[in-house]
Parts: C-alpha cells; structure tokens; sequence
C-alpha cells in the first residue's frame, strides 16, 4: 500500500509512466491482500483525475489512465465502482483529446451503470447523462443528446412550459441539479424565455414564480421555479442580450 501515496507523489509532477507502474503494483498487492485492500487502494487511485496546464501534458497522462482502467477492469471487475470510476476518468481524457469514438463508448458503459442504479433525479446520474450528452454535440451527433434529454423529469406546474418550449423548436441544452439544497431539477434552454407571457399565457399554477439572477462569476439566467418541487426552466438572462 505504500507503493499508491508515492505513486500519487509521481503523478503530481507529471511522472505518469514511473506512475503507472507503481499504481498497478499498489493494485495487485492490495488485491492479494484482501478484496478491502484493494478497494481502499482504488479509491485512492481514482480520486487522482489529473490537473493539466496544456493538451500536450493531457495526452502525456492518457497511458496512465488507461493502465489503471485495464487493472481495475482485471483485478475489481467491470462493474466494479472502482473500475467505472476508472472508466469514467479515461472517458474524461480521451473527449478531451478528441478520441470521441472511444470516449463515447465508455461513457456509455458509464452511464448504463449509473442508470441501473440511482433514480433519475439522483446527482450521479443526471452529472453522468450531462456528460454522455456533451460528448454526443462534441461528435456531431444531436440525436443521441436529444434523446437522452426526452425526459428532464421535471414536475407538472412546469410541464406546459417545456412542451411549449419544445414545440417552437427551443434547444434544451442542460439538464441538472444545482449547488443549492432548494433545486431539484433545472432545465436550461438556449433562448430569452418571456416569462410574464408564458405565465398568462400558459395559464401556470400560482406556485411557479419567475426566477430572475444576474451573476457575475457564478453567471446569469431569467426563467421559471416551481415552489412546490423546486424545478426550473431557466433561458439566458435578457441583460446579456443587450451587451
């Protein structure tokens, strides 16, 4: 087990093949040990997803990666936490190196667990589904991210809006949870949603309030919040329209 903090050590100064070694050492030790070891060992392992000043030093850590993939995959099993976190890291790498085909198959196995899992409101799956989705646009394939986005899961006060949204051909571009404990799910569209129309319009519920922030570093959005469940439609905030 000591073999994994100097491997950590290595990592940090960009080591990534002396790494490598070491990593898959520390593994197979920890793994002769006793199924805890290697778990301990592998979480350990995993959190490390790399800090890069530049691509070059990115393509630099994709052996790494990849090594600890194979033996997580041989050693815990492909459907191991261990290894999807594994699986997850080097679907990370290589989308940002290009290798779209590659990432997107592993993301795909990424999520495919996550589903499995964890409800459609759980932070896990919908940060794994946003990711799939990104990668998806990235490889030119719109389809397959409007698809995973055909149920936002977003309650019935807010329904009537995004099919509203929807029909008039308005690009839902993110779906997720945010940092505060009062959001549930939030719906992000790429246009300025008239708010006010949309609420005499569509003839919402007294409980859907609009939602009007103008961030500076944490950015900026103008939409509509359910008070009862806490979901939102949000579009981009009219100030920016205006700069």
């Amino acid at each position: 087990m000591s073999t994994i903090p100097e491997a950590i050590r290595l990592l940090n100064q960009s080591r990534y093949d002396d790494a490598a070694k070491l990593v898959v050492e520390g593994l197979r030790q920890a793994s002769a040990e006793s199924p805890e070891r290697l778990i301990e060992a592998a979480r350990a392992i995993v959190a490390w997803r790399g800090f890069f000043e530049d691509s070059s030093e990115e393509a630099a850590s994709e052996p790494y990666f990849r090594a600890v993939f194979a033996a997580l995959q041989e050693l815990a099993g492909p459907d191991s936490p261990a290894a999807i976190a594994a699986t997850d890291n080097l679907a990370g790498i290589l989308g940002a190196l290009g290798q779209l085909d590659e990432a997107v198959a592993l993301r795909e196995r990424v999520f495919a667990h996550v589903r499995q899992r964890f409800p459609a409101d759980d932070p896990r799956f919908l940060t794994q589904r946003e990711a799939l989705v990104f990668l998806y646009r990235l490889a030119g394939n719109e389809d397959a991210a409007t698809a995973l986005h055909a149920d936002t899961g977003l309650c019935e006060h807010l329904k009537p809006v995004e099919r509203y949204l929807r029909d008039r051909g308005t690009m839902l571009y993110s779906v997720g949870r945010l940092w505060s404990d009062n959001c549930h799910i939030w719906a992000f569209f790429d246009a300025v949603l008239d708010c006010e129309g949309l609420v005499i319009e569509l003839g919402l519920d007294p409980c859907v309030f609009i939602h009007d922030h103008r961030g500076t570093h944490d950015g900026s959005e103008r939409g509509l919040v359910c008070s009862v469940h806490h979901d939102g439609i949000m579009g981009r905030h009219p100030v920016n329209e205006r700069r």
